[in-house]
């Protein structure tokens, strides 16, 4: 949504108003749905750590084996199917094959279409899902604590009411050590952790 605002800046000496335009970002106000969002929002924690993912692309019933990966002093990575994207801790972004090896530089979703998944699918997009389920709940989340492959999570239902105006929960958990996803299962997408461990695997960040 985007607010217009029009300022009228010195209007008194002859000078134009001016149009401001400004994003509006809507408020985590439900706490249930926030405590999640915390935990992810402030990228994956200061600490080596690999999770293993399945991902279950549910238009078309695709399952597919993803892997995530964090080093302090590396980066981030995630291997999703063919592709590879690595976030180097230098600030570069690079988009891999995990069949030729090629790497080009940059974020390249397209490579993911196919899955309804973004390469941010264990954090950053999540989080932007969450600020739309505080818009479109149909009353407070209820929030839980979990265990997602062994490993204590924080986890959020969201209830709402699907295109067919069938009555239905989303789930989204985080886990408490790691921030990033430990799953989330909505209506075009469920990803589950299958495995999470501490180390990195150095082999995600070869570029």
């Amino acid at each position: 949504m985007t607010l217009l605002l029009l300022a009228c800046s010195g209007c008194f000496t002859g000078e134009r108003p001016s149009l401001v335009v400004e994003a509006t970002i809507p408020p985590l106000d439900d706490s249930a749905i926030s405590t999640v969002a915390q935990l992810l929002d402030g990228g994956p924690a200061a600490i080596a750590f690999t999770v293993d993912y399945s991902v279950v692309t549910k238009l078309g019933g695709q399952t597919t084996s993803g892997r995530l990966s964090h080093d302090p002093l590396l980066g981030t990575a995630v291997t999703v199917a063919e592709v590879r994207y690595v976030w180097p801790a230098d600030g570069s972004s690079w988009t891999c094959s995990t069949i030729t090896a090629d790497c080009e530089s940059g974020i390249d979703e397209t490579r993911l279409s196919d899955r309804q998944l973004t390469s941010g699918f264990w954090g950053p997009s999540i989080v932007d899902r969450l600020r739309q389920e505080v818009v479109f709940a149909v009353r407070d989340a209820t929030g839980r604590s979990g265990d997602v492959a062994g490993r204590s999570a924080t986890c959020v239902e969201v209830p709402v009411v699907d295109t067919s105006g069938t009555p239905r929960t989303k789930t989204y958990c985080a886990f408490d050590s790691f921030g990033v996803v430990a799953s989330f299962d909505t209506a075009d997408l469920s990803v589950t952790a299958t495995a999470a461990t501490d180390g990195a695997d150095t082999s995600l960040f070869v570029i």
